[in-house]
C-alpha cells in the first residue's frame, strides 16, 4: 500500500469503490446500498487493489469520460491507498487459484481473473474484503467484512 494508517483497513472491490466514490447519487437512485456500505466502512481505512484502479480507469476511458471527470476519478483513486502487485500478492494469487480449483470454487474460473487478483491482494495483506459480489463467498483463506 502506498500510505499507512492507524485505522484498521478494509479492501473494497471495484463495484463497492464505484458505488461509493464514482457516483453514489446514481448508485442510490439505482437502488444500490450506498448508506449500508458507508455504515460498514465507518472508522475503517478504505484501500483498493491495483486491479480496481485499472478497472475504474479502463471504464472511464471506454466510456469516453471528459478530461474533468477523468481527473476527478484519478483524484478519488489517488485518495485510497492502493495494494500494488508484489511477490506476496503473486504467491497469494497462485495459492488461491490452486485452492479454488481443488475445492471446486468458481473463483478459479478464467472469467474471474480480476476478482482473484482483488482477493489475492486482501489475502496477502491480511485485510478483509468488502464486496457485493457473491463469487467471493467461501473462497479459501479470504476474510470478508461482515462475513
Amino acid at each position: 500500500m502506498t500510505r499507512s494508517s492507524s485505522r484498521a483497513a478494509v479492501l473494497v472491490d471495484t463495484d463497492v469503490f464505484s458505488i461509493l466514490y464514482i457516483d453514489p447519487v446514481k448508485a442510490a437512485n439505482r437502488g444500490l446500498p450506498v448508506e449500508q456500505l458507508r455504515a460498514q466502512l465507518a472508522g475503517l481505512q478504505v484501500v483498493i487493489a491495483f486491479q480496481t484502479r485499472a478497472e475504474v480507469l479502463a471504464g472511464a476511458m471506454v466510456g469516453s469520460w471528459g478530461e474533468r471527470k477523468l481527473a476527478d476519478t484519478r483524484a478519488k483513486l489517488d485518495s485510497a491507498p492502493t495494494i500494488s502487485i508484489d511477490s506476496g500478492v503473486v504467491d497469494a494469487y497462485a495459492s488461491l487459484t490452486a485452492a479454488c480449483r481443488r475445492v471446486g470454487h468458481a473463483l478459479h474460473d478464467k472469467i474471474h481473473t480480476g476478482d482473484r487478483w482483488i482477493a489475492a491482494c486482501a489475502i496477502s495483506k491480511e485485510v478483509p474484503l468488502l464486496s457485493l459480489d457473491g463469487i467471493y463467498a467461501g473462497a479459501p483463506d479470504l476474510a470478508l467484512l461482515g462475513g
